[in-house]
């Protein structure tokens, strides 16, 4: 099979899935519909090449769903946090469940763990105070960054999902002293207070986040770090993705392109002294 048979039967796969995924009643979690989802996943691994990805994104088919993607993924994702969320309230023992039934606990603990590690590196001065944009309902990584003895403030646009995050933190960590801020990151002008602001991968668009960008820029303290989890290959399917010349003026100081069962690649920058 010539690898241009090999995209185009890639892409129709990725097109039947969605569609399946897209024709659903009702998005629920469900073991029926997680199975599909991660055969969805599956198709956009990290694992494929640069140049296979680059061909299967190229095909006018992926071209014409592409928007469609993220909004569903977008969509499915914030369903998924909430559902998990729920059950850690619920739950008598929040602990053991996170533990042991969350399927992407060991992945939050890595990939934090990963960043934490880089940021701490890669400052001049101790990190103490740090934001985190689109904290969501289920704050994983912002109860890392707390473990971790960071002071964290939470912000999230959607009241609703803050609310419920901060019941998570609760219930995980009882004497937390984390912040919850409901605001549109754009519209956030005490930013100069923080040592370092994460962006979630899933806040904003492509458009949007380059006005996000731009506001950080503005607003954000001279020698600050910004992380921000991005996609790379057939994962900018699932992620609106920001590249190296996206983040200007910052200026680049890390980018990890990760691989197998991690979902975002990471860029690390810093607003110059």
């Amino acid at each position: 099979m010539t690898i241009a048979n090999h995209v185009g039967i890639h892409a129709s796969q990725i097109v039947d899935v969605y569609e399946q995924i897209h024709t659903m009643e009702a998005l629920t979690i469900n073991p029926d519909t997680m199975a599909v989802f991660d055969r969805f996943l599956s198709l956009l691994s990290n694992e494929h090449g640069s140049e296979f990805a680059e061909q299967v994104l190229a095909q006018d088919k992926i071209r014409a769903i592409k928007p469609q993607i993220q909004h569903l993924f977008s969509l499915a994702s914030s369903m998924y946090e909430r559902h998990w969320a729920q059950r850690l309230v619920s739950s008598d023992t929040p602990q053991q469940v996170l533990q042991t039934e969350y399927p992407y606990f060991k992945h939050y603990q890595r990939a934090t763990g990963l960043e934490i590690n880089a940021i701490k590196s890669l400052a001049a001065d101790p990190v103490k105070q740090v934001l985190m944009v689109g904290s969501g309902a289920l704050p994983l990584t912002s109860l890392a960054l707390h473990n971790a003895g960071l002071q964290v403030d939470n912000l999230d646009i959607q009241h609703d999902d803050l609310l419920l995050g901060k019941q998570v933190c609760k219930a995980l960590s009882a004497d937390n002293q984390m912040g919850f801020i409901h605001n549109d990151i754009c519209e956030q002008a005490e930013l100069d207070r923080y040592d370092v602001i994460w962006l979630a991968a899933l806040v904003g668009d492509e458009q949007l986040k380059d006005k996000i960008i731009a506001h950080l820029y503005e607003h954000m303290r001279p020698g600050a770090q910004l992380v921000v989890r991005t996609a790379f290959n057939l994962r900018t399917l699932l992620y609106p993705s920001v590249d190296e010349g996206g983040l200007a003026p910052f200026q680049l100081k890390l980018k990890i392109q990760t691989y197998a069962d991690n979902f975002h690649s990471i860029l690390i920058a810093q607003k110059p002294v």
